[in-house]
């Protein structure tokens, strides 16, 4: 995964990383169809919803869900992003 740190946000150790996205994207001014870079711990629908508003290329890795590991597919695709 390559990319630019562009902004920093820092948040106590008991605040969940999928609560701090809005604030970091709303930090930025970058143009649309930028790609958004982010570990698992950004995956959600609401940051979903929130990347598509945003107009950014979402390019965060996928997370297993409880019981349902990740497909083979999916785990090659977390190598590549």
């Amino acid at each position: 995964m390559q990319g630019l740190v562009l902004g920093l946000l820092t948040a106590t150790a008991n605040v969940n990383e999928i609560a701090n996205l809005e604030a970091v994207l709303d930090k930025e001014e970058l143009p649309a169809n930028t790609p958004l870079n982010g570990d698992k711990g950004y995956q959600s629908e609401k940051n979903n919803l929130l990347i598509k508003k945003k107009k950014r290329i979402k390019r965060i890795l996928k997370k297993a869900k409880k019981n349902k590991p990740l497909t083979e597919l999916k785990l090659n695709c977390n190598k590549l992003e």
